[in-house]
């Protein structure tokens, strides 16, 4: 544990994907362009995940402000 109490930041947390930097979605490496947003700027360093699969129903996606399913990161470094 880091002298704060946390532990180390793992980067890329699953191996071969990577984060849309404007709506976070989370794209397999070979993606060029978001699926969700049509961006183009992409990072592996992003941390937590959450799948939403219906987000016209979900509280979750909606507080994030997801209209589409799909797989997001929760904190795009």
């Amino acid at each position: 544990m880091s002298a704060r109490g946390r532990r180390p930041v793992r980067r890329s947390p699953l191996p071969g994907y990577k984060a849309c930097r404007n709506c976070k979605a989370v794209v397999p490496e070979d993606v060029d362009k978001c699926p969700v947003c049509g961006g183009t700027d992409f990072t592996k360093d992003w941390m937590g995940l959450i799948i939403i699969l219906k987000p016209e129903e979900s509280c979750i996606a909606k507080r994030l402000g997801i209209t589409k399913a799909g797989m997001y990161a929760i904190e795009v470094l």
